[in-house]
């Protein structure tokens, strides 16, 4: 996803909820001065190497995500801290608002509206970057999730290895990122990889565990994975062509779920060079497919060898209209469900308007389903467009 939005201060960010009242500023996470503390080595940053800790990965999950752990944690102490006690409040104050709002929404939509999609097997969501949160959202039955995107997949150091002001700045990167991705449901990239580029918890991997936990999943394993020339995924194996990792949790009500994330590019250039991510997933099988906030990539020329796989191989595809065009979806023998209002694009993504959605919607009438809930760059309740396509 391409950065369209200028970086604002979290409370300005915050403002913008759609549907929601306007909240309390976050209190500061650098208010105290830093306490001393040695400067451990510079850790490795390894594309899809295997994560290396003195803490339990569900302890660090939560502690990301500013929840409590266990008595006898590692990180006990660092929870103790003030600069930890602030954050887990600004951390509860953002989850709170999504969760009192937009997720209860999304879910009723997904258990009245999306019927045996929600429950696939495999959900696959290109162009999401660590966006676990709204897939599970939409399709909490999902037994595997496939993520993809330009962000890095590199693995975080032990965090008991770091000095108390690397903690301190992993937290408020942390927040910063998520400041766009709870409020305006889409992470903006060039932000987050600038927030968490300053610090040694890099890549898709810690928003992934804050979003998971604070989900109330509990987390079993991290291990990176690649994919060989056939497509099929290589558990272990690190860096290569396609490098990537899967986590293995379980959901708030015990079922065992993973999800795999591969660090990529989707244009037809690069998959002509190499084609093994789509045969992967061509091999599992017929994915529910999800699309948001995608910058209206498969628009253009250049993304047709992504956007004909979706076409030919999901069952489904669930999408906002940043996604395929909607002559395409239209002209794929597909029966085609309208929600929300097509109010247009952001003056960013002007060569982008589908005057034929408008029309779709304007034909479809009272046909079209309402929604109560904002999505993707229209991210207002009552401003959203969201299309689900099965095939005939």
């Amino acid at each position: 996803m391409r950065r369209f939005l200028p970086s604002l201060a979290a409370g300005l960010l915050l403002l913008l909820l759609g549907g929601c009242k306007s909240p309390a500023e976050p209190e500061a996470l650098a208010a105290l001065p830093l306490d001393s503390a040695p400067v451990p080595t510079a850790p490795a940053e390894a594309e899809g190497a295997r994560v290396v800790s003195a803490v339990p990965l569900d302890d660090l999950a939560r502690y990301l995500a500013g929840l409590p752990g266990p008595r006898r944690s590692p990180l006990a102490a660092f929870r103790d801290r003030d600069v930890w006690q602030r954050y887990s409040r600004n951390m509860d104050a953002l989850w709170n608002r999504f969760s009192g709002s937009r997720q209860p929404r999304i879910a009723e939509f997904s258990r009245t509206q999306l019927a045996g999609q929600r429950n696939h097997p495999v959900v696959w969501y290109p162009f999401s970057g660590p966006d676990i949160l709204f897939a599970e959202t939409f399709f909490p039955g999902a037994a595997h999730y496939e993520l993809c995107g330009l962000e890095s997949c590199v693995t975080p150091p032990d965090l008991t290895a770091l000095s108390v002001g690397q903690h301190d700045d992993v937290l408020s990167s942390l927040y910063q990122s998520l400041t766009t991705a709870l409020p305006y449901s889409f992470f903006v990239t060039a932000d987050m990889r600038a927030d968490l580029g300053r610090t040694p918890f890099k890549g898709t991997l810690p928003v992934v565990l804050v979003s998971l936990a604070r989900l109330g999943c509990v987390i079993d394993s991290v291990e990176p994975v690649a994919l060989d020339a056939a497509g099929r995924s290589i558990p272990g194996a690190q860096g290569g062509p396609c490098p990537g990792y899967t986590v293995r949790y379980r959901s708030a009500n015990g079922r065992a779920k993973s999800l795999s994330y591969y660090k990529l590019n989707l244009a037809d250039s690069a998959l002509r060079r190499d084609g093994r991510y789509l045969t992967h997933m061509r091999s599992s099988g017929a994915p529910v497919t999800f699309l948001k906030s995608a910058s209206y990539l498969m628009h253009k020329n250049e993304f047709s060898l992504v956007r004909r796989a979706i076409l030919d191989h999901s069952a489904a595809i669930l999408q906002d209209d940043s996604g395929i065009p909607y002559r395409l979806l239209e002209g794929s023998s597909r029966d085609i469900t309208l929600y929300g209002r097509y109010t247009g694009v952001l003056d960013i993504f002007r060569p982008y308007y589908q005057f034929d959605l408008l029309q779709a919607y304007f034909n479809a009438g009272a046909n079209v389903r309402p929604i109560d809930f904002g999505l993707g760059y229209k991210h207002q309740a009552g401003n959203s467009a969201l299309l689900l396509s099965t095939k005939r």
